[in-house]
């Protein structure tokens, strides 16, 4: 039989699995705004979900093995490659790091664990490992069938992965068990693009004209109606890339937290794909319709506490009966499909406004306002009436307020 590690050497490994998923989570998160294709949105939607959850499993575990400080500890080369992902320049550069050479790693880590355990005695840890290979393989999968068609766009990309990986090689791989050199990256050679201050779209795609937003009567033109609210619903896009930078911003938050907006972004990128389905199904092609790029882009000029709580605090409450209204009118015309989005969107909205209510005073504590989450729900309302460009989110303050 090879050598086994300890349990503290395990304790140790796991807790670089799960801060290499959380500085992927958070990398993916930074740039979802910063990236222009449509397919490379989308994913990085679900693989920011998926990586924190897979943070979230691990950092189980090791509360079992009576860890609870997981991030303590970590060597300096660990945390200097979990700064360097956010200094990508481009989309390239984001997918070569990121899953070219951080999930391969990993999924080379997670097959391999339970020959180096004690699996025995350890297979709550080899379950856990095990659960993550198939999602660490699509992830990669994805990745690798993806990137050839950007890369030549994107000359130079190699430079900056290699680096990396040799970053991450030079402290022992993703298990820290090979052998260790000293080695250094001067990031102040580098910009950090992040957080984006506006969202990225791919050059030919129309942008929304807010003066063209005209709402069709729901019953005097049902078609007419449904067509114009999926195309919003695709643009539901830029809440998820305002939540990507919400994140990416509040890194001082409890993990709890960090969990919810992850996943609170992949609700919303959902909602963006419901919204692409049914304008597929009309018969629209997603590079028709225009980008609210607007919204995410004068949001980008409020700080992140104030993102959040308008966000959960004021535009998802204010935006409930509208969606109760128009499921009940699917349904009254026999709309099943659109029924059936709505009814969904609906159930996720109502954990977002959960979350804002729990979330929203601990960031108020831990970034320092003097507001009660009622004075900053107050002020942001405020703020939408004057500064949306979406007639629609407009009407709903009014509604409300």
């Amino acid at each position: 039989m090879s050598e086994r590690i300890t349990i503290e050497q395990n304790v140790e490994i796991l807790k670089r699995y799960a801060y290499l998923e959380r500085a992927c989570m958070r990398t993916l998160a930074g740039w979802l705004p910063g990236v222009p294709e449509w397919e490379a949105k989308n994913q990085f939607g679900l693989h920011i979900w998926e990586s924190a959850d897979a943070a979230d499993h691990l950092r189980a575990r090791l509360r079992e093995l009576r860890n609870h400080q997981p991030e303590r500890g970590l060597s300096p080369a660990l945390q200097q490659v979990f700064t360097a992902l956010d200094y990508a320049q481009n989309t390239a550069e984001v997918i070569a790091t990121v899953y070219l050479v951080v999930k391969r790693a990993l999924l080379h880590a997670y097959r391999n664990h339970p020959e180096v355990t004690w699996s025995d005695f350890d297979n709550p840890t080899v379950k856990v490992t095990e659960s993550l290979i198939a999602q660490t393989e699509a992830q990669v999968a994805w990745a690798e069938r993806y990137f050839p068609t950007i890369a030549e766009g994107y000359p130079g990309w190699e430079s900056w992965r290699d680096t990396v990986a040799g970053l991450l090689e030079s402290d022992g791989g993703a298990m820290g068990t090979g052998p260790k050199v000293e080695a250094r990256v001067d990031l102040d050679a580098r910009p950090l693009l992040l957080p984006w201050k506006e969202c990225q779209r791919m050059p030919d795609w129309p942008i929304f004209d807010p003066e063209q937003d005209v709402e069709p009567d729901r019953k005097a033109d049902p078609e007419g109606h449904r067509l114009w609210r999926f195309k919003h619903y695709l643009n539901e896009m830029t809440a998820s890339e305002t939540l990507g930078s919400i994140l990416w911003m509040t890194p001082e938050m409890p993990w709890e937290y960090q969990h919810n907006v992850a996943r609170h972004l992949w609700d919303e990128i959902r909602h963006s794909q419901l919204g692409q389905t049914r304008i597929q199904q009309l018969g629209l092609k997603i590079e028709e319709v225009p980008q609210v790029v607007q919204i995410y882009n004068v949001m980008m000029t409020l700080p992140a506490v104030d993102q959040y709580a308008l966000l959960t605090t004021v535009i998802e409450p204010n935006g409930m009966p509208e969606k109760r209204a128009n499921r009940e009118h699917w349904e009254d015309i026999h709309d099943d499909i659109s029924a059936a989005a709505v009814s969904y969107d609906w159930s996720d909205e109502n954990f977002h406004i959960r979350w804002g209510q729990k979330w929203t005073p601990v960031l108020l504590e831990t970034y320092g306002y003097d507001e009660t989450p009622e004075q900053i729900k107050e002020r942001m309302e405020a703020w939408l009436l004057e500064n949306t460009p979406v007639k629609m989110q407009q009407r709903h303050a009014h509604g409300i307020a």
